[in-house]
């Protein structure tokens, strides 16, 4: 955890004077401290889309920009995990001096332990479950549904990008589902990025379980006094997934 915040509040920014982007910031009025993280002027930018209405309908990741946008990035549309890089031109990275009293002051105030809840995703001997008619026979030819997260990933890409999934791929990643693909009326989006999968798919399947635990899948932990079976194990997997809301499910239809 501490390793993670120390990550988190590593990059500060503050704004080029002459930057495009900070009297837009400014001009709609909207704040960001002097010094300020590449998340929160994200966020920022994210919030005046919201606004305004710029997204993608269905798909969040994915914005239209108006005119003044469009000046700043210069570009139509972006995916939003490309905003760090956009915004990289308008600002400087603060000092690693400055950085470290920003850093050490908000990790004092925001410190806190939660689950890896991603290890179900990491772990090669996790299984999932994705819906038959998502599969037969448009995925697996043998009507196989159930998978490991690496080979789910790699047939959906292997899939989407078959001249008989009936989705488009376009310029810079992006993906277009036609009106007569088999995603058509399950997915409530049109378009949606290559880095996207990851999303859909954790939304779409169910995760059925898993046979390491932590001990047997980090090599790293290593305790002469704990063996894989013991009582404590398992109660670190319980804590690992007990009310964990991002264990898959399937909805009876998709948003992003």
């Amino acid at each position: 955890m501490l390793n993670k915040k120390t990550i988190e509040y590593a990059e500060w920014w503050i704004f080029k004077p002459a930057s495009p982007l900070a009297r837009l910031i400014r001009e709609s009025q909207h704040t960001l401290n002097l010094y300020f993280r590449p998340t929160e002027l994200i966020s920022l930018i994210e919030e005046i889309a919201n606004k305004e209405n710029l997204y993608e309908r269905g798909n969040y990741d994915v914005i239209f920009l108006n005119q003044e946008f469009k000046q700043c990035f210069d570009t139509a549309s972006v995916y939003l995990p490309d905003l760090y890089d956009l915004c990289l031109p308008h600002v400087n990275v603060v000092t690693d001096a400055k950085s470290f009293i920003l850093k050490n002051e908000l990790i004092k105030n925001d410190f806190h332990v939660s689950s890896p809840l991603d290890i179900i995703y990491t772990d090669p001997s996790s299984t999932f479950w994705i819906p038959r008619h998502l599969i037969r026979p448009y995925i697996s030819e043998d009507n196989q549904v159930i998978f490991t997260w690496k080979e789910l990933c790699s047939t959906f890409l292997k899939f989407i990008t078959s001249s008989d999934s009936s989705i488009t791929q376009m310029e810079n990643s992006m993906f277009f589902i036609n009106d007569d693909s088999v995603f058509a009326n399950h997915f409530n989006f049109k378009q949606f990025h290559k880095n996207q999968i990851p999303d859909i798919l954790k939304k779409t399947v169910k995760f059925l379980g898993k046979s390491h635990t932590v001990l047997t899948l980090c090599s790293d932990l290593k305790f002469s006094y704990v063996t894989p079976l013991d009582p404590v194990v398992y109660w670190i997997e319980e804590m690992i997934l007990k009310n964990n809301g991002l264990t898959p499910y399937t909805p009876s239809s998709i948003y992003l």
